[in-house]
């Protein structure tokens, strides 16, 4: 039986999913789930592991031959970059034994394939990280943003919890108000001062994951009504507006009706980022459509695979 495989490679996990086709109807038969895969952020050899694990469990050790395999696409992060093009497609054939079609691409793309099931559209993605993509029916595509947490990722959950920090070290040192952040971010650590903070965020095994996880402070400080708190919501939700208007230029989107797909727990999860975000994006374009994505982006590079081989 002829397949595909769409792989979405995650900082934190590597979902595949496998899927038969005929007549244009995607139909899912194997899912599968193992460790990260990001190769940047996790290195080649985690992500040869994770990759293993994640074909052995999901189509070998279920009865499936590569060899039925027609095409797999993977998408990851900086996938559009040579270096992890060729990273990839090593570990497949090398350590896997694949030497079929592969197509690895940015996993912003895979996702918006899942969210709008191929159509033209946007995706703001904010989570650990940030970034937007979008597509319009002309084939043309653009990326806003997404360049990494040291210059850019705007508006995503590290960015907050730098915003968080560093308000904290200004209210310590009376170069700005005080805030409710301070005492959350000392329960958070549990530690008695502001100093200790400092010693817990630069140990060695803290990593950008750690400190994005400080992002969830921002919405119980925001219940409790706290200025800076609110302060840090609005510059979240305005660069993550300004990133979506941008891609609505460069797509000529800004008179027709569009789908904008949200994912990632910053915009889903977070209840005052998401309203503010969704009532400014629909008061400037009335005809945009805001959706969350319910489909994985392992299913949108399983959608992908499927059209490579058409």
């Amino acid at each position: 039986m002829e397949y595909v495989v769409g792989i979405d490679g995650g900082g934190t996990k590597t979902k595949l999913t496998m899927c038969t086709f005929n007549s244009g109807v995607i139909n899912v038969i194997e899912e599968a789930v193992a460790g990260p895969s990001n190769v940047l952020a996790s290195g080649v050899d985690v992500a040869s592991e994770s990759l293993v694990q994640v074909i052995k469990e999901g189509v070998l050790d279920r009865g499936y031959k590569l060899s039925d395999c027609r095409a797999v696409c993977m998408g990851i992060a900086s996938g559009s970059w040579h270096s992890v093009q060729d990273a990839i497609a090593k570990i497949m054939k090398n350590d896997i034994g694949y030497d079929g079609k592969l197509i690895v691409t940015n996993d912003a793309e895979t996702a918006l394939m899942a969210g709008t099931g191929g159509k033209e559209g946007i995706l703001l993605i904010a989570g650990t990280g940030s970034i937007c993509y979008g597509v319009n029916s002309t084939g043309k595509s653009c990326r806003i943003g997404g360049w990494g947490h040291i210059f850019d990722d705007e508006g995503s959950a590290y960015y907050i919890a730098i915003k968080i920090l560093n308000a904290v070290m200004k209210a310590y040192d009376g170069r700005d108000m005080a805030t409710v952040l301070t005492k959350l971010v000392l329960e958070y650590f549990k530690v008695d001062n502001e100093r200790d903070i400092v010693d817990e965020i630069y140990k060695p095994n803290i990593s950008k994951q750690h400190i994005a996880d400080l992002a969830k402070l921002i919405e119980v400080a925001y219940d409790l009504d706290d200025p800076i708190a609110i302060m840090i919501v609005d510059d979240v939700v305005n660069s993550l507006y300004i990133s979506v208007e941008s891609a609505m230029k460069k797509l000529s989107f800004l008179k027709k009706p569009v789908d904008v797909v949200i994912d990632g727990s910053v915009i889903v999860k977070n209840q005052a980022i998401n309203l503010k975000f969704s009532n400014k994006l629909k008061q400037r374009h009335t005809l945009t459509n805001i959706k969350t994505l319910e489909k994985d982006a392992s299913y949108g590079a399983a959608i992908i695979a499927c059209r490579s081989i058409k």
